[in-house]
């Protein structure tokens, strides 16, 4: 993993994003990219291209604009001895982001979950959730201040059946730096019920699979929702991170629907990490 890329408002969360993704690159010597995205009215953009051109005064102001406000985000001290890369496209926010980590070559991208109104702050709503419902790269949500990130324990949840093997090997790709204590979460609810010996075969059987991975704590948690035993659980053992496979629109792979899916990213009060397989 050598390119990491953070999608920026300029906000405190977009700020954060920065920070976490500034400490991982240190740790596994990685460049950033941070890009930010001006999402600017058709009137003022040259698209005979391809390539979204900005034209007029306008744009030339609001391009520059952008540029003062990077010298003032990347004047940081935590960005000292990392290669940061300034980047500045026009374009909608969801589709740029995946456009770029495509063309890019991103090995995963760092965004904050939300920020400020305004033409140029686009994490506003759900794109965070949509550039993880989208977006083939891996996706590191920061729900965390950035000054309290770490990866000790993390949580992945599925019902580590049938396709999960794929995402499962790629959420251990992306952990493999950190070591840290995994927990294997299966949610148990009324409505998707299950016995005691009928997942403890399941478990059995998922292992035999990755006798690669040591030390896997697989854990059985009854709760009245899929979500709540994910945030339930993550809060008995205080996770650093929750981890999930996805299969994009049509939600988590083998285990969330697309509303569940969101949110978990959404809702939760811990970093999410999200990796999508498949089609």
């Amino acid at each position: 993993m050598k390119k990491i890329l953070v999608p920026v408002d300029f906000s405190q969360k977009s700020e954060e994003a920065l920070k976490v993704a500034a400490k991982i690159a240190k740790k596994i010597n990685a460049a950033i990219y941070v890009l930010h995205i001006l999402d600017l009215p058709k009137d003022i953009i040259d698209v005979t291209d391809g390539h979204h051109v900005p034209q007029g005064p306008m744009a030339m102001m609001l391009m520059e604009n952008v540029h003062q406000k990077f010298n003032d985000f990347l004047d940081k001290d935590f960005l000292n001895d990392i290669e940061v890369y300034e980047n500045v496209l026009t374009d909608k926010p969801v589709e740029g982001i995946t456009e770029f980590a495509k063309k890019n070559d991103i090995d995963f991208i760092v965004m904050g979950s939300h920020g400020a109104s305004g033409l140029e702050e686009f994490f506003v709503g759900s794109n965070t959730e949509k550039v993880v419902r989208t977006c083939t790269k891996p996706v590191l949500v920061v729900k965390k201040q950035a000054d309290q990130f770490k990866i000790e324990k993390v949580v992945i949840a599925g019902k580590f059946t049938g396709e999960y093997l794929t995402g499962f090997k790629k959420i251990m790709a992306f952990l493999k730096p950190f070591n840290p204590d995994i927990y294997l979460l299966r949610v148990n609810t009324i409505s998707n019920f299950k016995s005691t010996k009928e997942l403890d075969q399941i478990f059995s059987d998922f292992l035999a699979k990755v006798p690669e991975y040591k030390g896997l704590k697989p854990v059985i948690y009854d709760d009245y929702t899929v979500q709540e035993g994910i945030f339930n659980f993550a809060d008995k053992i205080d996770a650093d991170l929750i981890a999930l496979a996805t299969r994009g629109r049509q939600g988590i792979m083998h285990f969330l629907s697309d509303s569940i899916a969101e949110d978990v990213v959404n809702s939760a009060n811990r970093n999410i990490l999200t990796i999508k397989v498949g089609k």
